[in-house]
C-alpha cells in the first residue's frame, strides 16, 4: 500500500497529457526504439520510445524495456507475418501463422496483447487480432513487462506486456510503388503502396496486399488480403488530424498438428502430411477498423490527443483433428465448428504539458480511456467423427454433415480509465518515471446460459528511474503492476476474479557509448496470481488459485559502427514456470518457452562505385528444448535455423532473394491444439523472389 499511497500523493501534482502511440518516424536502420543514437549514425536512429509512455520520450530516460522491429528491417529480412518479424526481439515466444486459432504471442512466458496505433483489440481467439500482414507497418513496438498504467480495454490492463503496431503516414509529397513476391510452395502475391498529397496540408496514403500460397504440409493452402487507407489533414499548424482504415481476410485449411507420439523413432510418419477432412471449408478471418486521431497544440509546451475507434473481427473455423489414439498410427479424429464476432468501441482523450528546463523538466500526462466490447461465440463439437490412419496412402476423408452445437458464449465488457504520469528530469543524467491507473471493468458473461458478472476497480502503478553514469551508458530500475478480468466463469463454475501481476525490472541501456553500439541489457521477474486451475473437490470445475512466476535476462543489442553494417544480436535465459496450483507440480515449465533462445543477424550493403546496391544479410536463430503439455510429461527439441537475403537495386527496380532454413533442418515446433502434445515440422528450406518498382 505504501508504494500506491507514494504514487496517489504525486498524482496530486500531475497535469495534462497523453502524446498518443502513432507517430510518424521514418529513420531508414535496425537501430531499435530505446536508444537515441548520436554523431556517426543520427539519420538511423530512432529517437523516441512513444509507445512506452505514450510521450516523445528518449528510450535512454524510460525504465522499461521496449524493442523494435522497423520497416527498414522488415523490408531487409522480407518479413511477411508478425510472427516471423518477432524472433528480433529477445524475450518473445512467437506463434506461427497456422496456430493463431489457439496460441497467442508470449511475452517474458505470458500473454500479451496486439494494438494498432495504441488502440486496443480483443483476442479471443487470438488469430482475430494477429495482423494478418505487415504491409502498412511501419514499426512493431515490444513493451515488455505490465504496461497497464497508460494501456487497456476489452477484459482490462496487459499482465505482461503488449505489442504495439504502429501504421505508416501520409507525407506531403508523391510516392507509388509496387512488388511481385513468388517462390515455393506456389506463393504468388502483391503489395503496393501510394501516397498523393490533395490539398495544402491535405495527403491521402493507401497500401494493400494480395497473395495465394500453398505450404509445407501437403493440402494445406491460404490466400490473404488487405488495404490500408489513410487520410493525413493539417487543419491548421496546431491541429492535426488522421483518419485510418483497416480491412484485411485471412483464409487458410485448418491444420491441427501432429501427435508428438508419431514423430519418435519406430512410428516415423510423414512429417508434412495432412490427415483430416477433404472438403472442409477453410478457416476464415475478417478484420476491420476505422479509427481517427487528432493532435491540438495549444502552445510548444502543452499538447491535447484524442482518439476514437470501431472495430469489428470475425472468425469462422472449421475443423477436423486428432483426438485419441486407437493403436500405432491410427487416431480417433474430431470435427468442431468455431464462429465468433467481436465488435469493439474505444474512445480516449488526454493532455500533455512540458515544463521546466534542464535542471528540472517534467513530461506531466493525464488522460482517459473508455472502451467497450462484445463478443459472441459457439461451438460445435462431434468427438468421434472417424477413425483416420496417418500413414495411409491418403489419410483424408470428407467433413460430411455440420457437428452438433457443443455451447456458446455471450461476453459484455465495459471499462472506464484515468491515467496519470510524471516523467521528471534532474539534471542531464537522472530521470524518474512516476504512472498510476485507475480502471473500473465490469465483465458480464454467459456460457451455455450460465451468467456471471464480475465488477473491478483497481489502481495500478508504475515507478521507475534511469541514471546515466557513464556517457552512452544508463542504469535503469522499475516495477509496475497489471490486471485483467477473467471471462467465461459460468463454464469454470467460478464467481470469477481478476487475475493480477507484478514485474520488477533493471538492468542497462546503451546510447552509442561506442558509435554505433545501441541496446538494452535486462534482469527482470513477472508474477501471475488468480490463474485457473481444476477444484481439486468438484470435477470439471476451476477456481482460481494459481500462480505462475517467469523471471530471467535479456539483451538486445544492434551494431552499425556506419552505414555499410547492420548487426543484430539477441539473446534470453528463461525460467517461466508454475508456483502455485491444486494440480500442476510446482516448478514445471510452461509450455512452448525455451529456457535459451537468441538471434545473430546480419546485414552488409556495398558502398562502393562497383558493387554500390548490392546488399546481403544473413540470420541464425536458435531455441533449446520446450515443453509441449502441462504438467510437464513431453518436450520437443532445440533447434538452430539460417536464413538468408540478398538484393540489387537496378535503379529501376529493386530484385531481392530471401530463403528460409538455408540448410533444411528437418526439426519440430510446438503445436497447441485443444492442450494436446502435438508438433508441427518445421519450413524446410524455402525460396522467395521479390521484385519492387518505386515510380
Amino acid at each position: 500500500m505504501m508504494k500506491l499511497h507514494l504514487l496517489a500523493g504525486t498524482a496530486i501534482w500531475l497535469l495534462p497529457a497523453f502524446a498518443q502511440a502513432q507517430e510518424a518516424e521514418h529513420a531508414p536502420s535496425w537501430t531499435n526504439e530505446t536508444v537515441v543514437v548520436t554523431g556517426i549514425r543520427a539519420n538511423y536512429a530512432e529517437a523516441n520510445a512513444t509507445s512506452a509512455t505514450r510521450t516523445p520520450t528518449p528510450g535512454q530516460n524510460i525504465p522499461q524495456s521496449i524493442e523494435s522491429v522497423n520497416s527498414t528491417m522488415i523490408r531487409e529480412q522480407d518479413l511477411q507475418t508478425l510472427s516471423a518479424a518477432l524472433v528480433n526481439v529477445s524475450g518473445v515466444t512467437p506463434t506461427s501463422t497456422m496456430q493463431t486459432v489457439l496460441q497467442p504471442t508470449l511475452v517474458r512466458g505470458f500473454t500479451v496483447d496486439y494494438y494498432f496505433d495504441g488502440i486496443p483489440t480483443y483476442q479471443l481467439p487470438p488469430s482475430v487480432a494477429d495482423a494478418g500482414t505487415l504491409v502498412n507497418v511501419e514499426r512493431i513496438d515490444v513493451i515488455k513487462g505490465p504496461a497497464s498504467t497508460l494501456y487497456g480495454g476489452g477484459t482490462g490492463a496487459p499482465l505482461a506486456g503488449l505489442i504495439n503496431l504502429i501504421s505508416r503516414d501520409p507525407t506531403d509529397s508523391f510516392h507509388a510503388s509496387a512488388a511481385l513476391r513468388a517462390g515455393s510452395f506456389s506463393t504468388i502475391g502483391g503489395e503496393g503502396d501510394i501516397n498523393i498529397p490533395l490539398a495544402d496540408g491535405v495527403a491521402f496514403r493507401a497500401t494493400g496486399e494480395i497473395e495465394s500460397a500453398g505450404s509445407h504440409i501437403d493440402f494445406l493452402h491460404s490466400q490473404r488480403y488487405a488495404i490500408f487507407p489513410t487520410l493525413s489533414w493539417d487543419i491548421s499548424p496546431d491541429t492535426k488530424l488522421v483518419l485510418r482504415g483497416r480491412f484485411n481476410r485471412l483464409q487458410q485449411t485448418e491444420y491441427a498438428g501432429i501427435p508428438e507420439t508419431l514423430v519418435k523413432p519406430g512410428l516415423q510418419i510423414n512429417p508434412y502430411v495432412f490427415a483430416g477432412a477433404s472438403d472442409a471449408p477453410q478457416t476464415t478471418v475478417i478484420n476491420s477498423q476505422i479509427s481517427a486521431f487528432l493532435t491540438h497544440h495549444f502552445s510548444e509546451r502543452l499538447q491535447a490527443d484524442a482518439a476514437v475507434s470501431y472495430f469489428n473481427g470475425g472468425f469462422r473455423e472449421v475443423s477436423a483433428f486428432p483426438y485419441g489414439q486407437i493403436a500405432g498410427t491410427v487416431f480417433n479424429f474430431g470435427t468442431a465448428y468455431l464462429p465468433s464476432d467481436t465488435s469493439k468501441y474505444f474512445a480516449t482523450a488526454s493532455l500533455l504539458a512540458r515544463l521546466g528546463d534542464r535542471a528540472f523538466s517534467q513530461q506531466i500526462l493525464v488522460g482517459a480511456d473508455f472502451d467497450h466490447t462484445g463478443y459472441f461465440g459457439e461451438m460445435d463439437f462431434n468427438p468421434a467423427w472417424a477413425t483416420i490412419d496417418y500413414n495411409a496412402a491418403n489419410p483424408r476423408l470428407p467433413f460430411g454433415s455440420a457437428p452438433p452445437f457443443y455451447f456458446d458464449e455471450f461476453d459484455k465488457m465495459t471499462s472506464v480509465a484515468f491515467f496519470a504520469q510524471d516523467q521528471v528530469g534532474i539534471g542531464e543524467k537522472l530521470n524518474l518515471t512516476l504512472g498510476l491507473r485507475w480502471t473500473d471493468l465490469i465483465v458480464d458473461s454467459a456460457v451455455g446460459g450460465v451468467p456471471t458478472q464480475d465488477r473491478n476497480q483497481r489502481f495500478t502503478p508504475h515507478i521507475g528511474a534511469t541514471y546515466e553514469f557513464l556517457d552512452g551508458i544508463s542504469a535503469f530500475a522499475g516495477y509496475s503492476e497489471g490486471f485483467r478480468g477473467v471471462v467465461a466463469g459460468g463454464f469454470y463454475s467460478i464467481a470469477p476474479k481478476p487475475e493480477t501481476s507484478q514485474s520488477y525490472e533493471a538492468g542497462f541501456k546503451l546510447a552509442a557509448p561506442i558509435p554505433g553500439l545501441t541496446g538494452t541489457v535486462a534482469a527482470y521477474q513477472v508474477t501471475r496470481q488468480n490463474v485457473l486451475t481444476p477444484d481439486p473437490a468438484i470435477p470439471f470445475a476451476f477456481i482460481q488459485s494459481g500462480e505462475q512466476r517467469a523471471r530471467g535476462v535479456e539483451t538486445d543489442l544492434i551494431y552499425e559502427p556506419d552505414r555499410a553494417l547492420s548487426l543484430l544480436l539477441n539473446y534470453t535465459y528463461t525460467d517461466a514456470a508454475v508456483t502455485k496450483d491444486n494440480a500442476l507440480p510446482v516448478g514445471d515449465q510452461l509450455r512452448a518457452v525455451p529456457a535459451n533462445s537468441g538471434r545473430l543477424a546480419l546485414r552488409y550493403r556495398f558502398q562502393d562505385k562497383a558493387l554500390k546496391g548490392f546488399q546481403f544479410g544473413v540470420g541464425l536463430t536458435a531455441v533449446s528444448r520446450r515443453q509441449l503439455t502441462l504438467p510437464n510429461t513431453l518436450t520437443v527439441g532445440g533447434m538452430a535455423l539460417v536464413d538468408a537475403q540478398a538484393s540489387y537495386d537496378f535503379g529501376i527496380a529493386e530484385l531481392s532473394l530471401s530463403v528460409v532454413n538455408l540448410f533444411d533442418r528437418k526439426v519440430f515446433d510446438p503445436y497447441q491444439y485443444f492442450g494436446g502434445a502435438y508438433v508441427s515440422p518445421t519450413q524446410p528450406r524455402s525460396a522467395y523472389l521479390t521484385i519492387r518498382h518505386n515510380f
